[in-house]
């Protein structure tokens, strides 16, 4: 195993933790539970932040996130799953590059909270007004939007037919621990609706010139938890499956380069 391998590996494990606990986190708001809170991947990482030897845990997370990311995006940009150049191919590829933005964004935060003041930066808000202050930034926005959509249809659509992620190893998986792909499963129709509620949101901030009307995760549940406290129940219990399914995936991983 490479130390690519290795830093990658390490990602998953810190993406399953931060899904794990928004996961968690929602569910006791669900149930009325002290302690629950609806969250975010860095609210989340603040509350590591606080633990014994956070700042050690922040840090490997923001490097593992970010590996991950890079990864990812060299994964997509050199199409080492050999998607092609056509448009399937660069649909494919594109989502690949929006969910590495994504998660290297998480990374810096972890990062930025350990070695700068201890705040994390950036919430959907801000970000969506950086956009817009570049030349057609509001279609920018609204171009994001629709990919992040578009991504969260994909995840629901593969929880639907039960299909398995390209990178892991699914064989192996159903011969150790079948038990996985139907966490997965569940992980991946949670995400997808909340996803495809981020990614409208944000398009229609493009559409408006509105950053204000983006949202991201905490704004999501909220406006599920408003809708009925069971329904945030079963979507903290879809981002729980999602954290443990990522936990699992850091072993079983398939790399197209290793």
């Amino acid at each position: 195993m490479t130390w690519v391998s290795r830093i990658v590996r390490l990602g998953y494990l810190a993406k399953g933790l931060i899904y794990t606990l928004i996961g968690v986190l929602a569910l006791r708001v669900a149930f009325g539970m002290r302690g629950g809170r609806l969250t975010e991947p860095a609210g989340v990482l603040l509350q590591i932040l606080r633990q014994p030897l956070g700042r050690v845990f922040l840090t490997a997370i923001g490097i593992g996130i970010l590996g991950y990311a890079a990864y990812y995006l060299f994964e997509a940009i050199a199409d080492l799953r050999h998607k092609g150049s056509g448009l399937r191919g660069w649909r494919d590829r594109g989502l690949t590059i929006i969910k590495a933005a994504a998660y290297g964004t998480i990374g810096i935060q972890a990062l930025m909270i350990v070695f700068l003041d201890g705040r994390p930066r950036g919430n959907p808000e801000d970000q969506a007004r950086a956009v817009m202050q570049f030349p057609l930034g509001a279609v920018l926005v609204f171009l994001i939007g629709v990919g992040v959509a578009i991504y969260g249809f994909t995840q629901i659509k593969m929880a639907w037919l039960g299909q398995v992620d390209e990178d892991i190893d699914a064989a192996k998986v159903r011969r150790e621990a079948s038990w996985v792909l139907p966490l997965g499963r569940a992980g991946a129709g949670a995400r997808g609706v909340i996803l495809m509620m981020m990614g409208t949101a944000l398009a229609w901030s493009g559409v408006r010139g509105r950053p204000s009307d983006a949202a991201g995760y905490r704004d999501v549940l909220s406006s599920i938890a408003a809708i009925d406290p069971w329904l945030l129940a079963a979507t903290g219990a879809g981002l729980l499956c999602f954290g443990l399914y990522q936990l699992c995936h850091a072993r079983y991983a398939k790399l197209a380069v290793t």
